[in-house]
């Protein structure tokens, strides 16, 4: 699926938004992971990492939908803060041997590239908020 915006289009769902892709990119490879039958007996550590990068799509989501620059960027916050979490649960994959090195560098990556595309979209809306408020008189 393309980004919208690379397509020259307004995002009109969020899954049109490149970084709800790419997060859910990431929780279809957590969900792979969290399968393996050696991970699946870890089962509140699954649990705990199904849980965090979902959390990571529906913030997304909910923040997209939206109405008000502020609410979206206080969502598109609570995704990031989950993709900080699901990076702590990636290096846990790591030291308990889950996953190997060059599949933990790939998972990293691409949770690096989740934050950054989603605080490129937050930031507009987190700006036009400022402006708001200085316009309105409010701090």
């Amino acid at each position: 699926m393309k980004d919208a915006a690379a397509l020259g289009m307004k995002a009109v769902h969020f899954k049109d938004l490149q970084c709800w892709q790419l997060a859910n990119d990431l929780r279809t490879e957590v969900n792979r992971i969290s399968a393996n039958p050696d991970v699946a007996r870890h089962r509140k550590f699954c649990e705990s990492f199904e849980e965090t990068a979902s959390s990571v799509c529906r913030n997304i989501a909910e923040g997209f939908d939206r109405f008000q620059s502020t609410e979206l960027a206080r969502f598109f916050g609570y995704a990031l803060s989950s993709l900080a979490e699901l990076q702590d649960h990636l290096e846990e994959c790591r030291v308990r041997e889950f996953i190997d090195r060059p599949h933990f560098d790939r998972l990293w990556d691409l949770a690096e590239h989740t934050k950054a595309t989603s605080r490129n979209f937050m930031r507009s809306h987190a700006a036009r908020a400022r402006h708001k408020r200085r316009k309105s008189g409010s701090t």
